[in-house]
């Protein structure tokens, strides 16, 4: 009977232990039930940390180990057990020391979390390689369709999600980092894939558009759902599309030390160029907010040279590199036809379609200081000859835009609502083409995004 006893407790203690693992439960309570009285005595956090010690074993790196161990403990408590000798009074002060039965069963309860621990590791492991072999199965298809490629980003990422849930105190865990380490490049290599595949049809719409072989083209969901045609290469001039990053990083020094867009700024004389629509003169006062309304709105290359002397070209540069942009710097002020400005700067001003079109999504996703005066100022585009009038007569709503052109490029990066979804979308060409060239490409992109939502 005592025997009987002994094993209906374990087997009551393996099923509530089983229970807890199964359901993921990673912090114990304090047993307070009664009826499991050598549980409760020897605490769940005892069997789990002696769980640890068999997974970290050098002797033990196999499921088979572990259950030859578990027969072994279980036979070793179905054999009876001498009886106790009389408690003294020196036992009576000593403290409570588990006797050979508890701590049979406290190994017992270690090796079955082990073995759970196990038995879940394997199943996700093996769940992970046959995702693996799919994933390779339906990569191998040569010139595949979009759907084809995504469903192979999604096995690969499957896959990974699977070894990632193999517990750390696993014997597979050494062997999981550098599985992942091989899907993680497999998925690298499928999105780029995935990316060139969903890009092509960029390709169709700069020829069509009579754009050149030099176009670089940018389209971005405001989720950062993208695609691009040669957007991580610099054109050989961003003109006044340099404009928009200085204005992002004046609000950021506004917003920072908490200066006013009305504060005044003195325009010097050594900051005049030609402009063309502006209201900007050298050696007059104006507020922080005239000179960048007129620097986006109008393209004023005055209040433009004036704002890099107020910000430094360093500070600027130093803001565009902390948010992420590796290629984007403002190193020269702008100049007319022929007058140049003094303390010009030196070096090439960067920027490439890609992150132009990351740095419109921040704004329109309010994740810059002054973002929302920004989009008032980018709805308030002087020039629409080009955006604008693409989508003009058209559902697409237009939200704002700014342009860029001089003797080397012609460029825009406008905002647009389709079907109630806000997208960005940015195209720099070489000068040899005109404003009806990169309007066809943006009404081209428009009706295809129109048509094909999930590009």
């Amino acid at each position: 009977m005592a025997r009987d006893a002994r094993l209906l407790l374990l087997g009551k203690s393996i099923i509530v232990l089983r229970m807890l693992i199964m359901l993921g439960i990673r912090r114990f309570l304090p047993a307070k039930n009664k009826s499991l009285a050598v549980v409760a005595g020897i605490g769940l956090f005892q069997v789990l940390t002696i769980a640890i010690s068999f997974s970290q074993s050098s002797n033990l790196r196999s499921l088979d180990e572990l259950y030859k161990i578990r027969d072994r403990i279980i036979t070793q408590l179905e054999t009876p057990s001498s009886p106790s000798p009389e408690p003294t009074i020196l036992s009576r002060l000593v403290p409570f020391t588990a006797s050979p039965q508890e701590r049979l069963l406290q190994q017992l309860q270690a090796v079955e979390v082990q073995i759970l621990v196990e038995q879940r590791a394997n199943d996700n492991l093996q769940q992970a390689v046959r995702l693996a072999d799919e994933a390779v199965a339906t990569g191998r298809v040569r010139n595949q369709s979009i759907e084809s490629a995504q469903q192979t980003q999604f096995l690969w990422q499957q896959a990974i999600n699977n070894l990632q849930e193999i517990p750390q105190n696993s014997f597979l865990a050494s062997l999981t980092v550098s599985k992942i380490q091989e899907y993680r490049e497999n998925l690298t290599a499928t999105n780029s894939q995935l990316q060139e595949a969903k890009s092509d049809f960029l390709r169709s719409v700069a020829r069509e558009s009579g754009l050149s072989g030099k176009a670089s083209i940018g389209i971005c969901r405001l989720s950062r759902e993208c695609v691009h045609l040669r957007g991580n290469l610099p054109p050989v001039s961003p003109a006044s599309l340099i404009k928009l990053p200085i204005a992002v990083a004046l609000m950021n020094k506004v917003a920072q030390e908490q200066i006013s867009l009305d504060e005044e700024v003195y325009v010097s004389q050594g900051n005049f160029t030609e402009d063309s629509s502006t209201k900007i003169e050298s050696k007059q006062n104006y507020p922080l907010k005239t000179l960048l309304e007129e620097m986006i709105d109008r393209s004023s290359n005055i209040a433009t040279n004036q704002l890099i002397d107020y910000l430094g070209s360093d500070y600027i540069n130093r803001f565009l590199e902390n948010r992420g942009y590796e290629v984007t710097r403002v190193n020269f002020k702008l100049m007319g036809e022929k007058i140049m400005p003094k303390n010009p700067g030196s070096g090439p001003n960067r920027v490439t379609v890609n992150e132009l079109t990351e740095m419109m999504v921040q704004i329109y996703n309010g994740e810059t200081p002054g973002a929302k005066f920004l989009v008032e100022t980018l709805n308030g585009q002087y020039d629409r000859n080009i955006g604008f009038a693409a989508l003009k007569g058209t559902e697409v709503q237009w939200l704002g835009e700014k342009t860029g052109e001089n003797s080397l490029v012609l460029g825009t990066t406008v905002a647009m609502s389709i079907d109630g979804e806000a997208y960005i979308i940015t195209v720099i060409d070489a000068r040899s083409g005109s404003d009806i060239e990169m309007r066809r490409s943006i009404a081209k992109i428009a009706d295809y995004i129109s048509k094909n939502p999930s590009f």
